[in-house]
């Protein structure tokens, strides 16, 4: 099937309508242009499509033209699902086509928001858009045809390696459709979330006992406070909306480590903070081994959905032999399963929707993590909890303390079933539980955090982000060895690291670029670099409804646009990029910044007001 692969695209004016097709294998293209036999005799061959936002655009433009529609009745389709903001199968024409063919959407299962022209700013590719306007109200010109038709082949060109980089999570699909007999092309159509419910055999069922939540037999309530409890037993309040009670949240302190505990789990860290491990004293992380999957066998919090809990805890004995054995393919398969079952039952959409059996996931998990962190407060003098989270605590503690912390984590594995994994930190600098550099006795740091991350994440939904990743380094290399943030930026020699990806969002209509004191349209996406031409200012976008321009966040007040990536390096503003990371490494340890230049700022808001008046 892989052989008859093709990434493919379209675009659609008034009078003309263009699709382009690239063979995967080989890189040819085959372009067709307002021909709708030519696009019937090609998918005779019955290929394998893949797109970026397919499912809901490109395949119901395919339709169109399959359904033998006029270039104006396409563009119809198009400003119906474009224009008017409506869904593909909204239209009975195209819902009772009975057209059909194999695709897949490298959209699903990214983070929400991304579009492919941000995702080729961050890989540095040349993100020029096409000058001829989608509102042409005339047949398209030769030259105009030829422009689009090189502009489409570079978002196919785009999507094809965005197939590349997703191979992982393409090749995790097709095992478990081939381990459930399941069409590699309909595993493949299939978010993570759908996949997983057919691989377990869910069949959707009503529930109405979401708020019946019964707190874990093997709980040590003597460590928990009674407002915690008080704060979950709201739920059996039914005169409070779900609403509103599942918004709530309850700060409370665990020695000294401010928490916050809510529907999502709980998230606590002492704000700010540094420390070192010494010669009588440790800082040590304990992660619970896969705490979800195992809340649902352990706690019996499986979706009733599936046939029996022994469905998924089989998939999960499965993972764990594959593993040993070696088998990534199928471990890596089957950790998809585990880890998309819990986001499943909170999704009203999903077969395995099981609200109560979700909640009571995290609910517990929460209590349970808890209950051992306050036990350890309690029996440990010196020790300190640094952060706890989701599924782990750090801490540190005196050597003195080490044999009690021991014996109460070991008896909470015993007790309650859940493995511990722990891992012994030379250094942790946190800014809060979702920003920090850890940095451990040999090998690189573990980082988390917007500031840090650069990349394609490697947890969550797909996301790739190459903003300043200059900034990035020199606040990581600062934090966890010293390095002055002034040394790692002046020695970067790649212009690529500089660049920051500016983004007008749908809500906003136009981008616009101060240039000379006027204001010049952009696109909507750009590449930008900080430099010290006073001719160039920053980026505002309009917004749709009022029409005000906005300053695009994060972006200094002199920038250049590069999206065809001609700039070289002796343009940048290497202090501005030194002067950002200086504050993100103020912000990690806590110190106040500068006072604010409030005249500065005033100055820039008269200047705009006098572009805009002109």
């Amino acid at each position: 099937m892989i052989d008859e692969l093709f990434i493919f695209d379209c675009e659609v004016f008034a009078y003309d309508w263009l699709f382009v097709f690239k063979h995967k294998a080989t890189g040819e293209y085959t372009v067709i242009h307002n021909d709708n036999e030519a696009v019937m005799q090609f998918m005779k061959q019955e290929p394998l499509l893949a797109g970026f936002n397919n499912k809901h655009y490109d395949q119901f433009i395919l339709k169109a033209v399959l359904s033998d529609m006029t270039p104006e009745e396409i563009k119809a389709v198009n400003d119906y699902i474009i224009v008017g903001g409506h869904e593909g199968w909204e239209l009975s024409s195209l819902r009772d086509c009975g057209v059909y063919f194999d695709q897949y959407d490298l959209m699903d299962d990214c983070q929400m928001g991304l579009s492919l022209k941000a995702i080729e700013a961050h890989l540095g590719m040349d993100i020029r858009e096409t000058t001829v306007s989608f509102d042409i109200d005339r047949p398209l010109t030769e030259e105009e045809l030829a422009e689009v038709e090189f502009y489409c082949k570079h978002d196919v060109d785009a999507t094809d390696k965005l197939d590349d980089l997703r191979q992982g999570y393409l090749y995790s699909k097709r095992t478990l459709g081939r381990e459930k007999g399941i069409y590699e092309a309909k595993a493949l159509y299939m978010t993570n979330a759908k996949l997983t419910a057919a691989y377990l055999d869910a069949e959707q069922r009503p529930h109405d006992d979401e708020r019946e939540y019964r707190y874990p037999g093997k709980l040590l309530r003597q460590y928990i406070p009674q407002e915690v409890f008080d704060f979950f037993d709201r739920l059996k309040d039914l005169s409070i909306p779900s609403e509103t009670v599942f918004k709530e949240k309850l700060e409370i302190m665990v020695g000294d480590c401010p928490c916050t505990i809510a529907y999502g789990g709980i998230h606590g860290a002492i704000p700010c903070y540094q420390e070192e491990a010494t010669g009588t004293r440790s800082i040590r992380n304990k992660d619970v081994a896969s705490y979800y999957p195992h809340q649902m066998i352990l706690n019996g919090y499986c979706s009733r959905n599936i046939p029996s809990p022994d469905v998924y805890a089989a998939t999960i004995e499965r993972r764990v032999r594959a593993k040993k054995a070696g088998d990534k393919a199928t471990a890596n398969a089957l950790k998809l399963v585990l880890n998309t079952t819990y986001g499943a039952m909170l999704n009203r959409y999903n077969d395995l929707y099981d609200p109560l059996m979700g909640r009571s996931v995290c609910i517990s998990g929460q209590l349970q993590l808890l209950e051992m962190a306050i036990h350890l407060t309690r029996d440990c003098p010196t020790l300190r909890i640094i952060q706890l989270n989701t599924d782990g605590i750090m801490v540190s503690l005196d050597d003195s303390d080490v044999p009690a912390y021991q014996e109460i984590t070991q008896e909470w594995q015993d007790r309650t079933g859940f493995e511990l994994e722990e891992d012994l930190i030379k250094m942790i600098c946190q800014k809060d539980v979702n920003n920090y550099v850890e940095l451990p006795f040999e090998g690189e740091p573990k980082i988390k955090g917007g500031v840090l991350v650069r990349g394609i994440s490697t947890v969550g939904a797909f996301n790739i982000n190459n903003n300043a990743c200059v900034v990035a380094r020199a606040v990581k290399d600062y934090l966890a060895y010293g390095v002055p943030v002034e040394e790692t930026v002046l020695s970067c020699d790649r212009l690529l690291d500089f660049q920051l990806v500016a983004k007008a969002g749908s809500k906003y209509s136009d981008a616009l670029h101060d240039i000379e004191g006027k204001l010049v349209t952009v696109q909507k996406v750009n590449r930008v670099y900080a430099t010290t031409d006073h001719r160039y200012g920053t980026l505002y976008k309009t917004h749709l409804k009022t029409g005000s321009p906005v300053k695009i966040a994060g972006l200094p007040a002199k920038c250049m646009v590069d999206n065809d990536n001609h700039l070289t390096l002796d343009v940048v503003d290497r202090d501005w990029y030194i002067r950002l990371a200086q504050r993100y490494v103020r912000d990690f340890l806590g110190i106040k910044p500068p006072k604010r230049n409030t005249r500065r700022v005033n100055a820039i808001k008269k200047k705009l007001l006098a572009m805009l008046g002109e």
